[in-house]
């Protein structure tokens, strides 16, 4: 994979992520982080091999965003990045750390995105899309 890009196929996700962004406190934490206002819900975008993270991921435990999370979310932790989409769609990408269940993907990222990705950009599973992975704060 080239360095810099998260490009690969969506896929369907669990419905996970549009579930828990319906707390507006969990939102507000995450649209804190990403530094823009997000849309509900998450794409999900499988890559051609594992993610292998560099210093443009940053480390999260899930205690930084609610004192309860990791307990509602199943996810302990989150390792996130900041990406542009098809050039010029901002978004944070995101691989979830689950200790419980099925674990998460190794080749796949989620996104929390300024724009509902799938309508603007007509995406349906199974799509290419091209996603960008940007030193921190170059978004």
């Amino acid at each position: 994979m080239v360095a810099g890009d998260l490009s690969g196929t969506v896929v369907a996700g669990r419905g996970l992520g549009s579930e828990l962004m319906r707390d507006s406190d969990v939102t507000a934490r995450f649209e804190e982080i990403a530094g823009f206002q997000l849309v509900p819900g998450t794409l999900n975008v499988r890559l051609p091999e594992p993610l292998v993270r560099d210093e443009r991921w940053r480390f999260l435990p899930s205690e930084e965003i609610a004192p309860d999370w990791a307990e509602r979310s199943g996810q302990s932790a989150y390792f996130l990045a900041d990406v542009v989409v098809e050039g010029g769609h901002r978004a944070l990408a995101f691989q979830a750390v689950e200790p419980e269940g099925p674990g998460y993907p190794p080749d796949q990222v989620e996104l929390l995105s300024e724009t509902h990705l799938r309508s603007t950009l007509g995406l349906a599973d199974g799509d290419s899309i091209a996603v960008t992975l940007c030193d921190r704060g170059e978004s």
